[in-house]
């Protein structure tokens, strides 16, 4: 028997995959991702925005057009948040929200159409299969900031973290080259009720293995946490800090936890301590009230604080969420227009990184060969083509030349 996981959404979510795909296996499944053809699928779905359920709808229309005979289980956010949308459909044999995931084989031999209830504790899966290159290990699921345009908290439930020990022991397991620390909200990361993420950095440090951090909130980066990042052999320089919008006021209705000048300090800080750091983050455009001169203020900052990348989005309307009782939307032509230009903004900051890293040096983790080049990323999260062969999930010393495609040429 054949099976099949297609993930929709975050890196969470790929995790959670990947120990799906490990339950499948273990069970005697020959396993596999994506639309091939299979006798069962385990759909993985997302909801942070109307396009990412919709298109978590539209996969159930590709995978029957690979097999119309196939049992089909439906999981993730996308089922949480309206299960309704997919009980519709007569070829999916069971649903199963974001609880349930760890035992995806109890869903597969028989129907099911009821969620089971969020967990309040943090639960373990099964072990994720393993990669040569790098592997995203969950440290943290759900969350308490309740930022008034997300579901995410009513789709994952209250912050839990994973236990310490347990994270520690999976990843001394992996064979990964490289490991990204994740979560849905993984500063909140706790030991016994209180802050812990920078212990957990520390003890990931002591086992010399090259690692990266996920998404974060500006406001766990202060001093002590860069000094630990600082004088770490094995972290990767890349700071992906969920900004949302550059301006106050516009903060202040999304109820995020920060100023414009708070995250503009710690910026500043990061790159004091890190000359050559991808600074990356994610912008909302045309939040509700979004004026024109709260646009341009976003603007100005967003100049100030020099991002090596930006993740551009429309502002997508989510039912149940704070933000549907506010007032002001914005016309569909004004947030294209405005994403336009934050577009532009993008590129040039991509092409602005890129210079600064012309004739600097780097190492690489080979992740592919695509027939001409070995392809990887460097520390900074560079995409870098290597001519000629290399082993996959070997880490090698280079020059990066000059740009290319993507990414940029890299010489060893």
């Amino acid at each position: 028997m054949k099976a099949s996981v297609i993930t929709l959404g975050c890196k969470v979510n790929e995790y959670e995959s990947q120990s799906i795909l490990s339950q499948l296996k273990s069970a005697g499944y020959e396993i596999s991702e994506g639309y091939v053809v299979a006798d069962v699928y385990i759909l993985n779905t997302c909801a942070v925005t109307n396009i990412a359920e919709r298109k978590s709808r539209q996969a159930l229309t590709k995978i029957k057009k690979l097999n119309e005979n196939a049992k089909i289980v439906v999981c993730g956010c996308a089922v949480q948040n309206n299960p309704k949308q997919f009980l519709i459909n007569k070829d999916v044999l069971a649903i199963v929200g974001n609880a349930g995931k760890e035992n995806i084989m109890d869903f597969i031999s028989r129907e099911n159409k009821e969620l089971i209830d969020i967990e309040t504790h943090y639960k373990n899966t099964a072990r994720p299969i393993e990669t040569r290159t790098r592997q995203f290990i969950k440290i943290q699921d759900g969350c308490d900031y309740f930022c008034t345009y997300c579901l995410i908290p009513f789709m994952r439930g209250r912050s839990r973290s994973r236990d310490l020990t347990d994270i520690i022991d999976e990843i001394c397991q992996t064979k990964a080259s490289e490991i990204v620390l994740t979560g849905i909200n993984m500063s909140d990361y706790r030991i016994d009720g209180k802050p812990a993420l920078k212990t957990l950095i520390k003890e990931v440090d002591k086992l010399n293995k090259r690692f990266r951090l996920s998404s974060l909130e500006c406001n766990v980066i202060d001093d002590e946490m860069l000094e630990i990042l600082v004088n770490s052999k094995n972290f990767c320089p890349h700071f992906h800090l969920s900004l949302q919008s550059a301006c106050n006021n516009t903060l202040k209705r999304m109820n995020r936890r920060y100023t414009i000048e708070q995250f503009i300090s710690i910026t500043d800080k990061i790159k004091s301590k890190f000359n050559n750091a991808c600074l990356s983050t994610d912008i909302i455009v045309g939040f509700k009230g979004e004026t024109d001169e709260e646009f341009f203020e976003t603007i100005k900052n967003i100049k100030r604080i020099g991002f090596s990348s930006m993740h551009v989005f429309p502002y997508s309307e989510r039912k149940g969420t704070v933000a549907c009782k506010l007032n002001n939307e914005i016309d569909s032509a004004i947030i294209k227009q405005r994403m336009n230009i934050l577009l532009d903004i993008k590129a040039q900051c991509q092409r602005d990184f890129i210079e600064k890293n012309i004739n600097t040096s780097h190492k690489i983790l080979i992740e592919e060969f695509d027939g001409k080049y070995s392809l990887g990323y460097t520390e900074n999260y560079i995409y870098t083509y290597i001519l000629g062969k290399k082993n996959i999930g070997e880490i090698i010393e280079i020059s990066l030349i000059k740009p290319y495609k993507n990414g940029m040429i890299g010489v060893e």
